[in-house]
């Protein structure tokens, strides 16, 4: 029997607080270049997440806004 690792539910604001973790490293210029570059690379993972989070929450309140006759009605988008 396989067991499925839990997926842990995504988080924008930890997200976003990760990434300025890893923007401060960066910047710091303490990192040798192979840490520098997984670092680089962790980043951008977590800001395609991020932006795809973002596009599916403006989805959703274009969908809220534009049924106004026949009062709120909300999709969900997984």
């Amino acid at each position: 029997m396989r067991h499925k690792m839990a997926e842990e539910k995504f988080s924008l604001e930890k997200s976003i607080e990760k990434l300025k973790e890893i923007l401060e490293k960066l910047e710091s210029g303490d990192e040798n270049i192979e840490d520098s570059i997984k670092l680089y690379e962790e980043g951008m993972e977590l800001s395609k997440k991020c932006r795809k989070h973002l596009e599916a929450l403006e989805e959703r309140v274009k969908i809220l806004s534009e049924d106004d006759k026949n009062g709120y009605k909300e999709e969900n988008f997984d």
